[in-house]
């Protein structure tokens, strides 16, 4: 049987024949998922089409998965019509498991939640020609990949990616925004042995770990990063505010190789206005910044603005404070509440939501706020990338925390991520993954 797997993509993104693949090759990586169903589909033909990278291959599959994104659902439909009109059609992804009805309409099947957890049972039922419309994930979950993805031409070869749990380990106040929360409602965790293992025959000395909070069960972690220090690998990862309740733990993440922990964005939270004003916060903060660089480890903050009361000169004391604190690396995203969530709902209520779900990537505001217009609260998240990842603050970020990084972790784990975020923003090719 021949399946294919279709990652689409959006317009700024999108291969162009002839042309220069667009975006810095630091954030181009294979879709997890695609990895995790050509491992199940080893006994198949299983070909993966990316529109970052490639056009449309010369392929007539018997069987087609499409990833749905919120903001491409529309293009999705026209493009698998008009491509692939007579081929079995599986949708997944965020929109068919927020909005299932509305999938069904340009799919043959329809998955809620995380389709590798169900993949077995779709092809059994594909070829006994009994398919079902709809399929809901189990509470078993996948984990092994198939790693010959990760070596197509015009992905990074920088990294390889890893999960070791799914599942969301978000504040109350940050679970209406977060993906995984969406897919995976249980909590699923590898095997030590096992995950130490799939280690063991990564390549690749770098590994960017996809999981929500490596660090929320700490001791598991620390396990699995000892286990590994034999391999010499190195590591960036997410976390949550919580890994300050642990300091003894810094110098061990350092020795066994940690090189980037991103905060996730509990860690500034939200309704940063009044915050950044107080020199307790900005205190804590960069004392926080400072106890991770004291173990040559670089910090990245992730943080979602386009909240009430921001205006110009919020964003321009918000730069002030980021490049004051030392903070490496930022991911900005603009405030996107997930359709029938509570925060959703609650701005719905007032009419205060965009409902056009092209425009839920992340990058462009859909919470319509009392006295900021749009374009204008745009135009100042935009600033804030683009003078961050300036070259003056390049520089001068580079000055302040070089000394704590030394020079290997400064050129290869401060310096590439840095260029590689102002390449995209320059690129105008949207918000990094």
């Amino acid at each position: 049987m021949k399946i294919l797997f279709y990652n689409p993509t959006m317009t700024q993104r999108r291969f162009i024949p002839f042309e220069a693949i667009k975006g810095s090759a630091f954030f181009r990586r294979p879709h997890y998922d695609a990895m995790r169903l050509s491992y199940q589909s080893n006994a198949h033909e299983f070909l993966y089409y990316d529109e970052n990278i490639e056009e449309k291959p010369d392929f007539a599959p018997d069987l087609i998965v499409v990833n749905v994104p919120l903001n491409l659902a529309r293009y999705v439909e026209s493009t698998i019509k008009n491509k692939w009109n007579k081929t079995t059609k599986i949708s997944f992804g965020v929109f068919p498991t927020l909005f299932p009805k509305l999938a069904k309409k340009f799919s043959n099947v329809v998955v809620n939640g995380d389709i590798a957890a169900i993949w077995s049972k779709i092809l059994n039922d594909y070829q006994n020609h009994c398919l079902a419309p709809f399929y809901k994930s189990s509470d078993h979950t996948e984990f092994d990949v198939d790693r010959r993805l990760e070596t197509k031409y015009g992905f990074t070869p920088v990294f390889s990616q890893l999960r070791t749990s799914f599942g969301c380990h978000c504040k109350p106040e940050q679970k209406n925004y977060c993906y995984e929360n969406v897919f995976h409602k249980k909590f699923s965790r590898w095997s030590a042995s096992r995950i130490v293992d799939e280690i063991s025959c990564i390549k690749r000395k770098v590994i960017y770990v996809l999981d929500d909070d490596f660090l929320a069960d700490v001791d598991f972690a620390m396990k699995i990063l000892e286990k590994c220090w034999r391999y010499k690998k190195m590591w960036i990862f997410k976390t949550t505010s919580n890994i300050f309740d642990y300091p003894h733990i810094l110098p061990m993440l350092r020795d066994d190789g940690v090189r980037i922990i991103y905060l996730n964005e509990d860690w500034l939270g939200t309704h940063l206005q009044k915050k950044i004003y107080s020199k307790n916060f900005i205190k804590e903060k960069a004392h926080q910044v400072s106890m991770i660089h004291n173990y040559r480890i670089a910090v990245g903050i992730k943080l979602r603005l386009g909240f009430e009361e921001e205006d110009y000169k919020f964003y321009k004391k918000l730069l002030k404070f980021l490049v004051g604190i030392r903070a490496d690396l930022i991911e900005i995203a603009a405030q996107t509440p997930l359709p029938k969530t509570a925060t959703y709902n609650r701005y719905k209520k007032y009419n205060q939501v965009v409902k056009d779900l092209t425009l839920y990537d992340q990058w462009m505001p859909v919470v319509r706020l009392p006295g900021i217009n749009p374009q204008a609260l745009y135009s100042w998240m935009e600033w804030l990338r683009d003078r961050f990842y300036s070259w003056d603050s390049i520089l001068l970020r580079n000055i302040l925390v070089s000394p704590k990084l030394g020079f290997y972790n400064t050129a290869f784990f401060y310096l590439i991520p840095n260029l590689s975020y102002r390449n995209n923003f320059l690129e105008r090719v949207g918000y990094p993954p």
